[in-house]
C-alpha cells in the first residue's frame, strides 16, 4: 500500500499547481455614498461597485483598491489559485500523515 500511496503523490505532486500568481486574500465588492448633498447615493442609489483585495494579517485586514476591471480579474485569478494550492496541500499533507503512521 505504501509504495501506491507514494506513487499517487508523486503523481500528485507532479502536477503542483503554479505559484505565479497565487494571492491569498478575499475579492471584496463594495458600495458607497459621496459628500454631495443632492446626489442619488442620498436616496439609496449608492456609487459602485468598487472592487477591493482584503488581507487579513496578525489579526488586521488590509484593504486594497483595485481600481479597473483588469486588475479585479487578475486579483479573483489569484484568489483561486490560492485556493487551489491550499486544497492541493491539504491532499499532500493527508498523504505524508498516512506514510508517517505506516513508519515511512
Amino acid at each position: 500500500m505504501d509504495k501506491k500511496l507514494k506513487t499517487r503523490r508523486q503523481k500528485l505532486i507532479n502536477k503542483a499547481p503554479s505559484l505565479k500568481r497565487v494571492i491569498r486574500g478575499t475579492l471584496r465588492k463594495a458600495y458607497s455614498p459621496c459628500g454631495k448633498k443632492n446626489c442619488k447615493c442620498k436616496k439609496g442609489y449608492l456609487h459602485g461597485p468598487y472592487y477591493y483585495l482584503a488581507v487579513r494579517t496578525e489579526g488586521k485586514t488590509k484593504m486594497y483598491y483595485l481600481p479597473n476591471n483588469l486588475l479585479k480579474e487578475k486579483v479573483k485569478e489569484g484568489v483561486t489559485q490560492y485556493n487551489k494550492l491550499w486544497k492541493f496541500l491539504c491532499k499532500i499533507s493527508e498523504m505524508n500523515i498516512k506514510l508517517l503512521r505506516q513508519g515511512k
